[in-house]
Parts: structure tokens; C-alpha cells; sequence
């Protein structure tokens, strides 16, 4: 048996010469396009996503300088937004970036500790705290310029090693 294709005949076809019925079927795809677009967004996504920002910064800084009420409002206003804060958990600026999450109540405050002998405890403003003995950092960065000058700092850095 042997199939025929025919073509299908459309009984609503317009003429691209008819300028005005032409227009009307672009604004009704347009507008109709609108309004799948509008059904869609009404979709969410079952878990929202999360940002995490990392804070770093001074151990030594002291509440109530301008570098601690500055980084606290930093991460209260990040919070605000829905991000959630990471910090080496420690006190100083680390403290401050912690203590900004609690007063927002918004989001999660995290703490990753590297373990130090001479380092202090976890600040009190850290709600989930992890511990590892070893501490690396990967920068991406795009300038070789950067690059020198990030190698620069970690160059200049302290490390003790046990």
C-alpha cells in the first residue's frame, strides 16, 4: 500500500499582499506569545537557589570600628537579599559578617575553620561550623595582571605547617 502525501490545504491562509491581515497575525502570535510566556513564569522551581557569598577578612578587627559595623551591615543587607554568608568563623571581621546574618534572621550563617593551634574558636554568631585541617583557595581570574598580583599576596602570606 502505497501512502500520498497531500499537501494540506489551509482554509485560513493569509496573503502576505494583504498588508492589514498580515499585521493582525503578527500582533495575535506577538500578544499570544506574551501570554505563554506569563503561564510559564507562574512555574517555581521546587528548591529556590541559593547565593553564598564569602567574607573574608581581619581576625583582629574590633566591634564597634568602622571595618566590623561596615562588613556586619555588608552581610545584614546580603542576608536581606537571600544570600548566605561564609566566613572563616573566626572573630574580628569574620565575627561581623556572622553577627550582620543573625540580625537579618534571612539566611544561613557558615563557618569554615581551618584548624590552628594558636587560632581561637568558632565566633558565636556562626550557625553551622565545619573544621579542616588543611585551607585552599582557587581564584579565577581573567588578567595576568591579577593573577600577579593575587600570587603576590598569597606569596607574602604566613603558612605554618606541623
Amino acid at each position: 500500500m502505497s501512502a500520498v502525501n497531500t499537501p494540506i490545504q489551509r482554509t485560513n491562509a493569509v496573503s502576505l499582499n494583504d498588508e492589514e491581515a498580515v499585521k493582525k497575525v503578527l500582533v495575535d502570535s506577538v500578544l499570544g506569545l506574551w501570554d505563554v510566556v506569563n503561564n510559564l513564569t507562574r512555574l517555581k522551581p521546587s528548591r529556590p537557589d541559593r547565593y553564598r557569598v564569602t567574607i573574608f577578612g581581619s581576625a583582629r578587627a574590633k566591634p564597634g570600628t568602622f571595618a566590623y559595623e561596615e562588613t556586619k551591615r555588608v552581610a545584614r543587607a546580603l542576608a536581606e537579599m537571600g544570600c548566605d554568608i561564609i566566613t572563616g568563623g573566626g572573630p574580628g571581621l569574620m565575627q561581623a559578617a556572622n553577627e550582620g546574618v543573625d540580625l537579618s534572621g534571612e539566611s544561613e550563617s557558615l563557618g569554615i575553620r581551618v584548624d590552628l593551634p594558636f587560632e581561637q574558636e568558632v565566633n558565636p554568631f556562626v550557625e553551622l561550623a565545619y573544621e579542616h585541617a588543611r585551607f585552599s583557595l582557587v581564584s579565577i581570574i581573567s588578567c595576568l595582571r591579577r593573577m600577579h598580583s593575587l600570587l603576590r599576596r598569597v606569596e607574602s602570606a604566613p603558612c605554618w605547617r606541623q
